[in-house]
């Protein structure tokens, strides 16, 4: 599979000024947990570890400081002109931007190794007005550990990394309203996420790991009720990519010999030098 089809045709990063009926929607359920809202978005919940600085440019050739934006809930999104899941996604992008843009939701689009022009170009034909940076020489992907496109980060206003979503979406859905309405009336309070998750290479990976089940289910997201993208069998063995925490679990980001990424649960692997 290739990279811009990566995340099964799917990063970015996401008070209420119209407070009549929103804010009293959102004031029903004072106590709502952000850990179910975010599941209920099919949005990862992430630890709360500072997001990595990092200075670009825009299309027009200013220069934007991600850190300068602390304060606003943050949508941080990678993504390409070639990527279709990109497109996909950019106009339900652009409405959640208009909603609440000015509201305590930030929104930037990081495009990878693209001219300034064909970005333009872009943004103008699909009637797009969210701030689109550039990273020419992917130095910001890769330190957020982007391995498809698009890939989205939630960063909440202290500058913390609190969810991810790798592959498209609608993010104009009602259950991301719900995240952000929920967010910018509690400032996310109100049951915190606290599942960690390993953005940079804070442990040495193993080179390989092989599947040690019957049968080794690769998931969209780390979660086995998440949407099933692969099956594997026993001895397979694939490439790790990351490690995280979630749903009680160890799980490993993995890439396959076919070249699909996702998640696997590390219980379902092992070193090839442990196998039996």
């Amino acid at each position: 599979m290739h990279k811009h089809s990566l995340y099964f045709q799917s990063a970015t990063i996401l008070a209420v000024g119209f407070f009549g009926l929103n804010l009293a929607s959102a004031q029903q359920q004072p106590h709502a947990n952000m850990d179910d809202l975010l599941r209920r978005a099919g949005i990862n919940k992430i630890s709360q570890s500072t997001a990595a600085d990092f200075t670009l440019r825009d299309v027009t050739g200013n220069s934007v400081t991600l850190s300068t934006h602390r304060g606003n809930l943050l949508l941080l999104n990678f993504w390409a002109t070639w990527c279709g899941p990109c497109r996909e996604e950019m106009p339900s992008m652009e409405r959640l931007y208009r909603q609440f843009v000015g509201q305590g939701l930030t929104m930037l689009a990081v495009n990878e190794k693209e001219s300034a022009t064909k970005v333009d170009s872009f943004m103008k034909s699909y009637g797009l007005s969210f701030p689109v940076l550039l990273d020419t020489d992917g130095r910001v992907s890769s330190t957020y550990r982007v391995w498809g496109l698009p890939t989205t980060f939630l960063i909440d206003t202290y500058g913390r990394i609190i969810g991810m979503k790798s592959g498209a979406k609608e993010w104009a859905s009602r259950e991301v309203v719900d995240v952000i309405k929920n967010f910018l009336v509690t400032g996310g309070n109100s049951g915190g996420v606290t599942n960690p998750f390993v953005v940079g290479p804070v442990e040495a990976l193993p080179a390989r790991l092989r599947v040690k089940s019957e049968s080794g289910s690769v998931y969209g997201q780390q979660d086995s009720q998440s949407e099933t993208i692969d099956k594997l069998k026993r001895e397979e063995e694939v490439t790790p990519m990351g490690k995280t925490f979630g749903s009680g679990e160890t799980w490993y980001m993995i890439k396959t010999k076919s070249g699909s990424v996702g998640w696997m649960r590390a219980v379902d692997l092992e070193e090839p030098t442990k196998a039996k």
